[in-house]
């Protein structure tokens, strides 16, 4: 037991009432669009969105999304970085250094870069696939409005499928409630199979 190695006597419990909660200082937005809608809507989101606005991190659910936004994005001559986990660990580490840098000011990626990275640069978050769960909503959302961040950041989610309302409804309660997230706590909510 860990009695043997420390004196378990000097140890301090820390808590949080906040560890489950949404940021209540970042601007969160949601867009109801259909799938066909969300390419235009993001496009014209980063066209006019001035440089010195800081950073842009775009989650997407799978590599393939990652990709496939990757190439239209080059089509329209707007600058970024991709991160997935198909890539190797050495190429993702260069990537994200190179964002954190400010080289290039977007990052598309998958929920790989929503957990431990720094991105105190980022001011806006772009949920392009509105993740399955509220825990990944929570640690997305967790990349803007940082400690060191120059503003309080925003996140705008586009929400396109039935299954994708119900979250958006539990995390609009929970920040007008100023509660923490439902189910959080214990276990994490699943959402209900894609075809129901």
């Amino acid at each position: 037991t860990l009695g043997k190695f420390t004196d378990v006597g000097q140890f301090v419990t820390l808590s949080t009432q906040s560890l489950h909660r949404l940021p209540s200082h970042v601007l969160q937005k949601f867009v109801r669009l259909k799938g066909q809608d969300k390419l235009p809507e993001l496009l014209q989101l980063l066209k006019e969105r001035p440089a010195s606005d800081g950073a842009v991190l775009i989650f997407c659910n799978s590599a393939s999304t990652v990709n496939w936004l990757g190439y239209i994005l080059d089509d329209h001559k707007i600058k970024h970085l991709r991160l997935q986990g198909q890539m190797s660990a050495v190429a993702r580490a260069g990537i994200f250094a190179s964002f954190q840098k400010g080289d290039v000011s977007v990052l598309i990626c998958t929920d790989l870069a929503s957990r431990g990275l720094d991105t105190s640069s980022v001011q806006l978050v772009v949920n392009y696939d509105f993740p399955d769960t509220l825990q990944d909503y929570l640690h997305r959302v967790g990349r803007v409005g940082r400690v060191g961040s120059k503003a309080p950041g925003a996140v705008v989610s586009f929400v396109t499928h039935r299954w994708d309302v119900d979250l958006v409804w539990k995390i609009e309660t929970a920040a007008r409630k100023r509660t923490g997230l439902p189910g959080m706590d214990s276990s994490i909510n699943k959402p209900p199979p894609k075809g129901s």
